[in-house]
């Protein structure tokens, strides 16, 4: 997962994984049959390992709006450490277009993400306006990412003071 993650998938040759696995091409191809499968497989192993871990704090009963702005003050702290950025984020912009199994693995995400953030939202905001909200804070995430890949972080730093107090002002109904 980590060597498509740091490269893409165009990045990595066979002899990248081969070298990577410590296996030579015959078993390579023989355990997951080309670099295709194995990438999607990286891929969907990032989905359940990475992505969509930490929502459970938000699924609880009691969640509240604190727990969504904790989740969303780590989740920036996070990407300080992220140098190669959101693997499912690289897989989208390269490979979306052409592939439809990266593309309905990152609609997953986003959906998990989505459905995350409108649980707790819709406690505090109709329905209809928690789902804007949601599908705003899913948005603000991804652009939480470039920003922590791109080093930018004393930006990223300003903005999450606004994204913040927005997100405090969701306890009030609109």
């Amino acid at each position: 997962m980590n060597l498509f993650w740091q490269k893409g998938y165009e990045g990595t040759s066979v002899a990248d994984l081969v070298e990577h696995l410590g296996i030579n091409r015959f078993s390579l191809y023989n355990s997951f049959g080309d670099k295709l499968t194995l990438y999607r497989d990286a891929l969907r192993r990032y989905l359940y390992t990475r992505g969509l871990t930490g929502l459970e704090a938000l699924e609880a009963d009691d969640a509240d709006m604190d727990a969504l702005i904790n989740l969303v003050e780590e989740f920036a702290a996070k990407q300080k450490d992220q140098q190669f950025g959101c693997f499912m984020q690289n897989a989208l912009l390269e490979r979306c277009v052409e592939d439809d199994e990266v593309r309905r693995l990152g609609n997953a995400l986003f959906e998990g993400l989505e459905q995350a953030f409108f649980k707790v939202i819709a406690r505090y905001q109709t329905k209809a306006r928690a789902a804007e909200l949601a599908a705003f804070l899913v948005m603000q995430l991804q652009g939480i990412r470039v920003l922590g890949k791109s080093g930018q972080f004393a930006l990223l730093d300003a903005a999450m003071v606004v994204l913040r107090g927005e997100i405090q002002r969701w306890k009030t109904p609109a």
